[in-house]
């Protein structure tokens, strides 16, 4: 009798675990569930199935469906604009932005200025032929800070990761949000914190296209 409800529990055990891996399979898919699996005890396996998917996870980054991708240009007469502000999706991998060799600024729209503007900041700039990535952190704003406004001859990826973080370019503004992303495009910007009590971080990578004539 005592081995039959031994029994009794590691079965009852055993389909307990199944149904959390399957909950977790459908919850987060197959791999990503594998991989967790591998770390995670049976309390944090269940905190992790219990946490809300579709919300903001401990990174701050939101999960929902697609990327925001915020891209920027110069207008005819030369003043940075936002060109879009969409969201982007198309499976696991979504193609955020892409530029060649014969495009650098890659994709823009019809009347935007097609000339590269000079740069004010070339201490920002990696040399020709390279690229730079940045880990960025802007302090809480205090009443006697001003954006620090500034161009470069690069195509600027910017992705934030954490805080409130207000692109001001010279026909507007964006609020951004952790996940956002930027795609700095030869133009005249500075960034804001929104927050006057956290800081705001961001990676950005600067990739050289060229010089002005």
């Amino acid at each position: 009798m005592a081995q039959h409800r031994k029994n009794a529990r590691e079965h009852q055990a055993v389909d307990g675990a199944i149904s959390r891996r399957a909950l977790l399979d459908a919850s987060l898919g197959a791999a990503l569930a594998g991989t967790l699996l591998g770390g995670l005890g049976e309390d944090s396996l269940e905190a992790a199935v219990a946490q809300p998917q579709s919300g903001t996870g401990a990174s701050g980054i939101s999960l929902q469906a697609g990327v925001r991708r915020i891209v920027t240009a110069n207008d005819a007469q030369g003043k940075s604009f936002i060109l879009s502000d969409e969201r982007v999706t198309g499976g696991q991998f979504p193609s955020l932005f892409k530029a060649t060799g014969d495009n650098p600024l890659g994709p823009g729209a019809s009347g935007e200025l097609k000339k590269i503007q000079p740069t004010d900041s070339p201490q920002l700039e990696p040399s020709p032929g390279g690229s730079s990535f940045h880990f960025v952190t802007l302090p809480p704003w205090k009443p006697d800070m001003k954006p620090l406004w500034h161009r470069t001859t690069t195509l600027d990826y910017n992705i934030l990761l954490e805080g409130e973080l207000v692109m001001l370019v010279e026909t507007g503004e964006v609020i951004l949000h952790p996940g956002d992303v930027v795609v700095q495009r030869n133009t005249l910007h500075a960034w804001k914190n929104n927050s006057t009590t956290a800081p705001v971080r961001w990676v950005a990578v600067l990739v050289p296209i060229g010089r002005s004539a």
